[in-house]
């Protein structure tokens, strides 16, 4: 019994190698024991047995077995950089085409990272949730917008319980700032209530953010502002206390933070507190139901989700709006979360700079395209070069090797060249990192990669993981293919890919030259419309013209025209310069509204919403404008008196908007709004005020001026640093104490296509790379599948076969290969691109031209390496090749 017990323990405990020799050894103590003393034998045999089963032993053989596995590991890694190194070919069409796609995946990865990680530095940025409103009228949308009313905010918090906190504030694009008898330009600063600085996690370097902006003028600076304004190595907290001069009023500086992190879609250099707003507008600014100029951001209760609010802020809108008796309009309002605004472009008057999302996620697949392309490449390479190791495969069969012993070879030279690869390619990320950043405009670097978080996880542990996983299973496919030759077949000759291998390494090729195709075509697609857009004629003229931004220093009085007057009349005299005009919206500046506006001439006409425009009265001439009906606004059209100004300009998209049988029949009729009635004088022709992005839309001109009215002045050829200085002398001449400051307004114009033209550069190289990473894959494909082949050629060219026709043979296979490809990639792009454009109000027509061209480009490109290749082992001698053979 206790033999058996003792048995059982060392089977179970005992490496199985040493159970031989153990028993062996127990079972000659046991007889010798016998024969000396049998009724101690069995004692003896426990001891013994306890002996041989101590924990140092069992230890010793565990490490052995782990030194062997470690023995068979740097086998495996010495087998793999053997491999590679002889094989310079295989291996550098494998590192170049995993190189430059993981490159390209980490520099996109940091782009999309940093686009889609806005705001969330946030303590509750889940949390946080800003008011859009949207505006009907008629049944109609005419207005969905982030500003809504002050009122807004403080009623939501008191009316309902699942509102927890709330702030708001207004936004100003350019301030003056007095301070020491220096004037400094605040580029953009923000009106915040005292609530803005706990709301929101902005770090605080001075002050106390619970008092800072809850006084009258009182203003809390950024860092870097600050160090303007001090001299240099003085410190910022000795502002804290100064007083500044906000046009004319002295406010106190109550606090310094930090600058906001560049992934805020909130910027600015400066806070003032709300009560300075309402100290200088009135109480009754801030009890309005219809001043719409406030940004509102809330914060729920815990459990509320916004969802939950709905149906309750659709009844909100019509308690207190009373369906347009309020505000003219009916007011709908609805709970954006703040971690969506800065990736939608969808809303009016933003406070901060919004993209496209759609491009992040273009970009984002982009990267996906090529990886997969270089991971494709690396598994035909891999599975079509097993062929070539299959005598390597046979005789490690033949002296023992086991499969699994096999798939652990080849799944550790996968890892092996995957990590020398991610190696590589971070350091080419590194180098390429200045390019990239002037590509996207955005200053990036790695520490975007190590810094943001996906799913709560840092980015760079994701990564890895998915990384690995993707290369495990890239890695499995070709390990498995090899280890399921037989030895028999390796020894007899007859091993090649069969049924389901074969197609698969078909299927892969075809997804490749699809993807290509797809990419090529989507490249094609969105440089036609970008250069469409840039070339579009807008119906006005842009170029060479300079705008100088308005004397916001000086105040509006009864000479306040005739300055204007004075200054443009000098300003043209300048030589080089055609004209000068002022307005208060540019080209590609958003437009006021004027609402409740109704056409005098038609009783029955509704209450209409509308663009309007303030411009002086040489506006048109300056833009090159065409006057299509009526006459252009005149000098005494304006007036310093605001209430004596009636005359007004439209576009031609008014005409039809407000009911008029043609521009002539509109001439002299009157329209109601702004409390008095206006009588149309002139009809100018559409232009394109906005990007091509939008549809024109009916516009109205008023005659007014104004202190931030800017200037817009035409030269007659290009533009020359003596007039710029000249025209600067004027304007300081005339408006003593302003900040001369001006853009070029054909540049700013096209700022609204930054994001297309980023999109279309990037898209340009990204396609390129991928169709070079696929005719490198089909290049080491073709090489190795001719170095199979050689013999057959050879046989076929001593039968009389003429070199056009093996090339036929040949190439017949890739060519079906290609034309699969085609017939899927071709409609798939065409699609994605329709798709795109869907967002364009003008697009350029589709040119099926385009994608033919296109096509046969890319067609063209692959068939160059199989030419090339097919040709060299088709010109070489036939008694050469099967002597080799």
């Amino acid at each position: 019994m206790i033999r058996r017990l003792i048995t059982y323990l060392i089977t179970k405990l005992c490496h199985p190698e040493l159970k031989e020799s153990i028993f062996g050894d127990l079972e000659e103590l046991y007889e010798l024991d016998q024969i000396r003393s049998p009724d101690k034998a069995d004692r003896n045999y426990c001891l013994n047995a306890l002996a041989f089963l101590r924990f140092h032993r069992l230890r010793k053989k565990q490490l052995s077995k782990t030194q062997n596995h470690m023995s068979l590991f740097k086998n495996y890694v010495k087998v793999s950089l053997r491999d590679l190194t002889r094989n310079r070919t295989y291996a550098t069409i494998n590192l170049l085409g995993l190189v430059s796609g993981l490159t390209v995946a980490l520099l996109i990865f940091q782009y999309v990272l940093f686009e889609t990680g806005f705001d969330r530095f946030h303590a509750e940025a889940d949390n946080i949730f800003r008011v859009v409103n949207s505006r009907y009228q008629n049944g109609n949308l005419v207005q969905r917008g982030t500003i809504t009313y002050p009122t807004i905010g403080p009623t939501l918090h008191r009316d309902f319980p699942e509102v927890e906190a709330y702030t708001r504030m207004t936004l100003s694009s350019r301030a003056y700032i007095g301070f020491e008898e220096e004037l400094y330009l605040s580029h953009r600063y923000i009106t915040a209530d005292e609530y803005f600085l706990n709301f929101f996690s902005f770090p605080m370097l001075h002050g106390d953010p619970a008092t800072a902006l809850s006084e009258p003028y009182q203003a809390v600076f950024t860092e870097s502002f600050a160090k303007r304004l001090l001299p240099k190595g003085e410190s910022v907290s000795s502002m804290i206390g100064k007083s500044i001069d906000l046009y004319g009023n002295p406010t106190k500086v109550t606090g310094i933070m930090k600058d906001p992190p560049k992934q805020s879609h909130l910027q600015f250099d400066l806070l003032i507190s709300y009560q300075t707003f309402i100290a200088s507008a009135g109480k009754g600014a801030d009890n309005s139901w219809a001043w719409s100029d406030f940004y509102h951001y809330v914060r729920l209760t815990e459990g509320v989700t916004p969802a939950s609010l709905d149906d309750k802020l659709e009844e909100f809108g019509i308690r207190y709006f009373k369906d347009g008796e309020v505000s003219g309009g009916v007011e709908r309002f609805s709970l954006q979360p703040m971690l969506d605004a800065h990736m939608d472009n969808t809303m009016e008057y933003e406070i901060g700079q919004t993209i496209d999302g759609k491009v992040v996620w273009i970009m984002l697949a982009i990267a996906c395209f090529i990886v997969v392309v270089a991971w494709i490449n690396y598994i035909n390479l891999t599975s079509s070069r097993s062929l070539q190791r299959a005598k390597e495969i046979g005789i490690r069969k033949s002296v023992g090797a086991g499969q699994q012993q096999i798939m652990f070879q080849f799944i550790t030279e996968a890892l092996l060249f995957n990590v020398i690869s991610l190696g590589l390619s971070v350091m080419m990320m590194l180098l390429l990192q200045p390019f990239f950043n002037s590509l996207t405009g955005i200053r990036l670097g790695i520490d975007v990669l190590l810094d943001n978080t996906v799913l709560g996880l840092p980015f760079v542990l994701v990564f890895i993981v998915i990384y690995f996983l993707l290369v495990m299973f890239v890695a499995l496919y070709p390990a498995w293919l090899i280890t399921r030759f037989r030895a028999t077949d390796i020894t007899n000759g007859q091993f090649k890919l069969k049924g389901e291998a074969r197609w698969l390494r078909k299927g892969l090729v075809v997804f490749q030259f699809a993807l290509a195709v797809i990419l090529i075509n989507a490249a094609f697609g969105i440089s036609q419309q970008v250069d469409f857009m840039i070339k579009k004629d807008l119906g006005l003229d842009i170029e060479h013209s300079m705008v100088v931004y308005g004397p916001a220093m000086t105040n509006w009085d009864s000479t306040f025209i005739h300055k204007m007057d004075r200054f443009k009349n000098e300003a043209s005299a300048v030589s080089g310069v055609k004209m000068v005009s002022s307005t208060s919206r540019m080209a590609g500046n958003q437009m006021g509204r004027v609402f409740q506006l109704r056409n005098l001439s038609n009783p029955e006409a509704k209450d209409l919403t509308m663009n309007n425009i303030h411009v002086d009265h040489e506006f048109d001439e300056v833009l090159g404008l065409n006057i299509i009906a009526g006459r252009s606004l005149e000098f005494t059209d304006h007036n310093f008196d605001g209430n004596l100004v009636t005359s007004l300009l439209m576009n031609e998209a008014a005409v039809p908007y407000l009911g008029f049988e043609n521009a002539e029949a509109s001439i002299g009729r009157r329209l109601n709004f702004h409390g008095k009635d206006w009588t149309i004088v002139g009809v100018v022709n559409d232009f394109h005020q906005m990007s091509l992005h939008d549809a024109i839309e009916p516009i109205l001109f008023l005659p007014y001026m104004g202190t931030q009215h800017s200037f817009l002045v035409k030269f007659e050829g290009r533009e020359s640093e003596t007039a710029i200085a000249n025209i600067r002398q004027v304007y300081d001449a005339i408006y003593p104490g302003n900040y001369f400051d001006y853009y070029f307004l054909e540049d700013s114009y096209h700022q609204q296509y930054q994001a297309d033209l980023r999109l279309g550069k990037i898209s340009n190289i990204f396609t390129i790379l991928s169709i070079i990473m696929v005719v490198l894959g089909l290049y080491g494909l073709l090489t190795m599948t001719l170095d199979r082949k050689v013999k057959e050629i050879g046989i076929r060219k001593v039968l009389g076969a003429r070199i056009d026709q093996i090339l036929m043979i040949l190439s017949k296979e890739f060519l079906g290969l290609m034309m699969i490809a085609l017939i899927v990639g071709i409609p798939l792009s065409i699609i994605g691109i329709a798709n795109w454009k869907e967002e364009f109000a003008y697009v350029a027509d589709f040119s099926s031209v385009g994608v033919v061209v296109s096509s046969i480009l890319i067609i063209g490109i692959s068939l160059l390496p199989l030419l090339i290749q097919s040709r060299k082992v088709t010109t070489n001698n036939p008694v050469e090749s099967l002597r080799n053979e």
